[in-house]
């Protein structure tokens, strides 16, 4: 299964924004490029999505940027995966449509399923957790 790069950073990118979460406090887009290692441009066409899907807030200005809209434990990696991609659709079943005639409909909705089971029981906090354990990034494998 692939992870495009879009959802990669964008989990990244939320990543940083619950490791750096203060209390009425925003992260700047360059501080989240430069931790993770992100091209600061495709980085501000991610967050923009991520606002768009409630998962971010920002502030404009000298003294603006980004910060979460929920509490880490409450969004979790499928909400952020889906904020920016459609991941199952493109990932399991690729360009082909799901006709009611293609023998193989049953097993992609089924992998779907399991998929969704996986990024949805995984939050945010989770994920920052294990960070902070340096016990790296979680297995999603199924």
């Amino acid at each position: 299964m692939k992870v495009s790069r879009k959802s990669e950073y964008a989990l990244r990118a939320m990543l940083e924004l619950a490791i750096q979460a203060r209390e009425d406090q925003v992260v700047r887009t360059a501080d989240i490029a430069r931790s993770q290692h992100i091209s600061e441009k495709f980085l501000e066409l991610i967050l923009v999505e991520l606002r768009h899907a409630g998962l971010v807030t920002s502030r404009r200005g000298p003294v603006g940027g980004h910060r979460l809209a929920r509490d880490p434990p409450d969004i979790s990696v499928g909400d952020i995966w889906r904020a920016v991609d459609d991941p199952v659709t493109k990932t399991v079943s690729g360009k082909g449509s799901r006709a009611s005639s293609d023998p193989f409909r049953g097993i992609w909705e089924d992998v779907d399923k399991a998929v969704a089971g996986v990024v949805d029981r995984v939050s945010l906090e989770d994920v920052k957790r294990m960070a902070e354990t340096n016990r790296g990034a979680p297995d999603f494998s199924i």
